[in-house]
């Protein structure tokens, strides 16, 4: 019977088993808990007649674990694997097999990440079922489900388990320092619930709000303070100071002015309280509360060209480059250009000639005017009111 079932092993066609998804780690067998829909791989190898060696040469047995939670090896015997971490559903099979089969020895590993669906539901982006494997940690369905809705919590999400258990997950712990443990993987029965957050700090300027637990409001004038700012709100942590908020969204853009930071409070009469909160000052860096506006300016790296070019906006700054290098970005001088006339802003709020400064620093303004007569530049319109007197002095006469 055995050597039947070795020659059905190694006559199989090689089979190419992928997982279904990307995964960000390996496989822990100490951590992995079997379910069904796994496929596990079974080998054998010994010291048997020279036969069955010869047969079991690179020959493997895929066996996929049953609904019911059983790895079934053909003519050798079955084994309740649902619920083991991986090491233990593979030395329960690799014991069986060598108490079936004495020496010979059979070795089992896992050969593909089962699927399976979780729902998510409450506040998030695109409620619905999403398929999962068996290595999917949290962030992963966060992520297909389109993130985070602006009203949601991100420090007390729900996953409610098929025994009726409830975990509650604070998913920045994760998002700032990488900690695993509030990054769960998901098992076969797991329900995401994202409750609505009950408290919300306001930020804006130059931070970073890209993949943070944070809802940004985009660039629109609606919302910016300044060009290159940001606005958006982020859930509310007591005891959370200013620096530990910014780095929780992912902290400052490059041209951030970190030491002017500050919070905008409002108070019980409805008036504002300006509060400082430099980001590099450990002993300055102020608690936050609910409604709280923290606020960090910078200058955005771009220069402005305004008036008479062509093609008149704001466009990235290079290092190094003078006047006319944003001029020609801008298109160009018009003919009524006042080459002599331009004039650039400081960002500190001077204003320079164009021969005071050979590299304009970003945030910078240039400003092109008019020439003063432009008309008496152009031939015809002198050649027609040079006539125009001659016949003014002839009808006179």
């Amino acid at each position: 019977m055995i050597i039947l079932l070795l020659l059905l092993v190694a006559s199989e066609e090689p089979t190419v088993l992928m997982p279904a998804q990307p995964m960000i780690e390996e496989i822990d067998p100490a951590e992995y808990v079997v379910g069904p829909g796994d496929i596990l791989w079974f080998s054998v190898q010994g010291l048997g007649p020279a036969m069955l060696m010869e047969n079991l040469d690179g020959s493997i047995l895929y066996m996929t674990i049953t609904p019911d939670g059983y790895a079934v090896v053909p003519s050798t015997g079955a084994w309740p694997v649902a619920g083991l971490r991986l090491y233990e559903a593979t030395n329960l099979i690799e014991a069986g097999f060598a108490a079936k089969y004495p020496g010979l020895r059979g070795m089992a590993g896992l050969a593909v990440i089962r699927t399976f669906r979780v729902p998510v539901t409450g506040q998030i982006s695109n409620q619905g079922i999403y398929n999962v494997n068996g290595a999917s940690r949290l962030t992963d369905l966060l992520n297909q489900a389109g993130g985070i809705a602006s009203s949601g919590s991100w420090t007390s999400i729900q996953i409610v388990h098929s025994n009726g258990d409830t975990t509650e997950v604070d998913i920045t712990e994760f998002l700032l320092s990488g900690c695993m443990q509030s990054n769960p993987v998901l098992s076969l029965g797991d329900r995401v619930h994202i409750p609505e957050a009950e408290e919300f700090v306001n930020v804006e300027g130059a931070v970073k709000m890209s993949g943070s637990p944070a809802t940004a409001f985009g660039n629109s004038p609606e919302y910016t303070a300044w060009f290159g700012s940001i606005r958006g709100t982020v859930e509310y942590i007591p005891g959370e100071t200013v620096s530990g908020l910014i780095q929780r969204i992912g902290g400052t853009r490059t041209w951030a002015s970190r030491d002017s930071c500050y919070i905008m409070r409002i108070l019980p009469g409805g008036n504002e309280e300006k509060i400082r909160a430099p980001l590099d000052d450990p002993l300055i860096d102020p608690l936050l509360l609910p409604q709280d506006r923290v606020v960090c300016p910078g200058i955005p790296p771009i220069v402005t060209v305004s008036g008479f070019v062509y093609t008149p906006g704001v466009y990235s700054h290079t290092a190094g480059m003078g006047v006319f290098f944003y001029i020609s970005q801008a298109g160009g001088l018009e003919r009524e250009a006042s080459e002599s006339g331009i004039k650039v802003i400081l960002p500190d709020g001077r204003e320079v000639g164009i021969r005071d400064i050979p590299v304009v620093p970003f945030g910078s303004a240039i400003i092109v005017p008019r020439k003063a007569f432009v008309g008496w530049e152009d031939p015809l319109l002198i050649f027609t009111s040079i006539a125009s007197i001659i016949i003014a002095w002839k009808s006179l006469e």
